[in-house]
């Protein structure tokens, strides 16, 4: 723990032998079994890595008398030994051997035995002839079947014998055989004698040395060895060391052990042959329970505990409130263990620390529990939390959908409805009011069915939302980024791929509702004179007018253009399908998933909306103009989305001088007047960039639609351009009103150019 003359601030991950985590009635409970219980007797301490394994056996052997003899090996350390099982039978020999010393007793017995496992050891190494079966044929074959899951002596003449019968020149195959026979019966009965007598021979000296107490062995990290090496240690204590008053404690991942065993006897039963009748398989479980005779399952960290434990691990918490986030947002039974915890909290203290030592002064702006949450959401949640590094707004919005749901469960269980009052029917609210949704983030939407999420909305609900510095609804994109901006200095490895039935992404973009009703489309004269006045061409100008009714039956549309991110699924999926323009394949540019897509033709945004509907069976496809236009201003006549006086903190326009593409939503804001959206809460209607239309372009149309209210419009039935609407971030402010109108030849793209989606009941042509 750092102290305050110490600059250090990472929590190290050794075992620990002060009991954080209230192990004590269990290390009470395991010492006075190992003291008491009938022998021999193998205990199991299962836990998966990091659940405190280690801490727990040092604290059950500091409980131990000391007239016990006790030896501790940790596998992991001789996993490079050719056989694991000796290097664990001399640990053992070896304080057996240090406690007779102690006690003035000769230790030349365990000399012995310590010198018949080095001979044993040479046995080995004559042998390790091996034969190819397929080499050999007729009789020699079948007599030599069982020849290849012993040892062959070798260094002798039956090297010859073997290598004579693999090449098929030996005169006497049958002699042979029985030679190779003979010998393999001499080594089975070397390796028996050894057998009995080194179990004969320990048992003596332990009644001798060790009785009436006990010789405790525990054997930790046994789960990072090969399996193969594992199994050597468990088959070796049923072979050479099960004796009276011997106690063997082994700390284990019981999943991972039984899987290796299972793993080593299949490819075992597989080699037999091919005689089905003899192949045999092997459960890990059970072969363990032949082993192990009591099992003891590392507890769950209580929630009290947590707390508690979580607290001490710092003393320079930069809030009170930090330690609570990875205690509740870690707590279930994946990530609830010391080493995960630590982890956590060392990756939070670094970032912290950074943020501080950074020039920008990044510590002015990154609030410590925000920064604890994107930590605990990183650990919990590592593909989410992919997601929300290229498209951070989804994290202000996931909260949202939370609180909001939050909010309808306790209603429900108050027996009143969800629904806010007038809201909706048939339970579908209105898009435009955040409080009454009911509907996440259509591209989070298959993550939220994986492992981890409900620790995420642990941790995203953990405050209330007045508790403004904790939270991230509402908050400006740019301060969202920060976060991940940090967090990126200690991503883990990327995680494997989702699974076949969840990577198939929720295509379908996130949608606002506008309701039907009429609207007055194009600009007054008084709109159109200052346009002129502020630079625009007259004659662009004309296409704007005269202003006209027009009716709109109720459709939704995109809240922002399509994003680079959302394209890509697409391209993967539709293969003949060319890349824009920057893509490296289905690759798009870096940091830029969140930007819109760019460098797309109207005949790319047409494709897109027909692959949409083959997904998702739905009717998607480029809003008509006038779908455009109402999203994009209301039904009040204002000329930009926010009102009708021009401000460049509100939209990405050349006044902004940004000079490219940037997040959608960025210039969204939970208080309106700091907000770019649209009365409909759209984003990005006016700059970043262009975005195509379905309808033909004719500069002559208002014209013809004077007089009368015209219902739906679809524009012309033909033409040579298409619609585009919005400006760019290359375009100045005027060409960024709402009623500005351009036309381009469908099959043209350009940097600035991108799309949003509509769906309706109408049928495009």
């Amino acid at each position: 723990m750092p102290n305050s003359d110490s600059k250090t601030y990472i929590v190290n991950d050794q075992p620990t032998e002060r009991d954080a985590l209230d192990f004590t009635p269990y290390v009470e409970t395991l010492a006075d079994i190992i003291q008491t219980g009938n022998t021999p007797l193998t205990i199991g301490v299962f836990g998966t890595w990091g659940s405190g394994k280690t801490s727990l056996m040092k604290m059950v052997k500091n409980q131990l008398p000391d007239d016990f003899t006790v030896a501790w090996f940790d596998a992991w350390k001789y996993d490079k030994e050719d056989s694991l099982w000796r290097a664990f039978l001399l640990c053992v020999l070896t304080a057996l051997k240090e406690r007779a010393s102690l006690q003035g007793k000769p230790v030349d017995e365990f000399e012995k035995l310590q010198s018949l496992l080095y001979r044993e050891m040479e046995i080995e190494k004559v042998g390790g002839v091996t034969i190819d079966l397929a080499k050999i044929g007729g009789v020699a074959a079948k007599s030599l079947a069982q020849l290849t899951l012993s040892f062959i002596p070798g260094l002798s003449t039956l090297t010859k014998l073997v290598e004579e019968l693999q090449s098929g020149a030996a005169k006497n195959v049958d002699d042979a055989t029985a030679a190779i026979q003979r010998e393999r019966t001499k080594i089975y009965i070397e390796q028996i004698q050894f057998l009995e007598q080194f179990q004969k021979r320990f048992s003596e000296l332990i009644q001798e040395h060790v009785q009436p107490n006990r010789l405790v062995v525990f054997v930790d990290d046994l789960d990072r060895c090969l399996p193969e090496k594992a199994i050597e240690v468990l088959e070796a204590i049923k072979l050479f060391l099960d004796a009276e008053n011997c106690v063997f404690v082994l700390g284990l991942d019981q999943e991972v052990i039984a899987r290796g065993i299972e793993m080593k006897y299949k490819e075992l039963g597989e080699k037999q042959d091919g005689d089905e009748s003899r192949r045999f398989t092997i459960e890990g479980v059970r072969y363990l329970e032949k082993i192990v005779q009591l099992p003891f399952q590392i507890p769950p960290v209580e929630q009290t505990d947590m707390g508690e434990f979580v607290e001490g691990l710092s003393a320079e918490w930069p809030h009170e409130e930090c330690p609570n986030v990875f205690a509740e947002g870690l707590n279930d039974v994946r990530h609830n263990n010391p080493r995960q915890i630590k982890r956590a909290v060392n990756v939070f203290l670094m970032l912290w620390n950074l943020a501080k030592k950074r020039k920008e002064k990044l510590a002015d702006r990154v609030k410590p529990i925000r920064l604890a949450k994107v930590v605990a959401i990183q650990i919990v949640h590592p593909r989410l939390y992919d997601v929300l590094k290229e498209t951070p707004r989804y994290l202000g919005e996931l909260e949202r959908y939370y609180r909001a749901e939050s909010s309808q469960e306790r209603k429900m269980e108050k027996g009143e409805s969800p629904l806010p009052s007038g809201e909706g029917k048939g339970g579908v609210l209105s898009e435009s009011k955040y409080e009454g949704r009911v509907e996440p983030p259509p591209e989070l939407v298959p993550y939220l069915s994986l492992r981890g999420i409900l620790a995420v909305r642990r941790i995203l609900l953990l405050h209330k939302s007045e508790m403004q510095d904790a939270n991230f609804a509402g908050l400006p994109l740019e301060e969202l980024k920060l976060y991940f901006t940090l967090t990126r200095r200690a991503e883990s490895p990327q995680p494997t791929p989702l699974p076949a039935e969840a990577a198939r992404l929720v295509f379908e973009p996130q949608m606002v509702r506008i309701p039907a009703g009429k609207f007055l489309m194009g600009s007054t004269k008084e709109q159109a004179a200052q346009a002129i006045k502020d630079g625009a061409d007259k004659d662009w100008i004309a296409w704007e007018q005269p202003q006209h009714m027009v009716e709109l039956s109720d459709y939704f549309i995109g809240k922002y253009p399509i994003t680079n991110r959302e394209y890509q699924a697409f391209l993967r999926d539709v293969k003949e399908q060319t890349p824009p323009r920057g893509w490296d394949g289905d690759q798009f540019p870096a940091d830029k998933g969140s930007h819109p897509v760019v460098n797309v033709s109207w005949d790319d945004a047409n494709a897109y909306c027909k692959w949409l509907n083959e997904k998702t069976k739905k009717n998607y496809r480029l809003p008509t103009e006038a779908e455009w236009e109402k999203a994009a201003r209301g039904e009040d006549e204002r000329v930009y989305p926010w009102g009708n006086d021009f401000d460049p903190k509100k939209a990405n326009t050349s006044e902004s001088k940004i000079g490219d593409t940037t997040d959608v939503g960025k210039f969204s804001n939970a208080d309106p007047a700091q907000s770019g959206d649209s009365p409909y809460a759209c984003a990005d209607m006016a700059g970043n960039v262009w975005e195509w239309c379905n309808d033909w372009f004719d500069g002559n149309e208002y014209k013809l639609r004077q007089g009368s209210v015209v219902k739906d419009p679809q524009g012309p039935q033909k033409g040579t351009f298409r619609v585009l609407r919005g400006g760019s971030f290359s375009s100045y402010h005027w060409v960024a009103r709402c009623a500005y109108r351009l036309g381009n030849f469908p099959v043209d793209s350009s940097v600035n150019r991108g799309f949003r989606v509509v769906s309706s009941p109408i049928i495009s042509p």
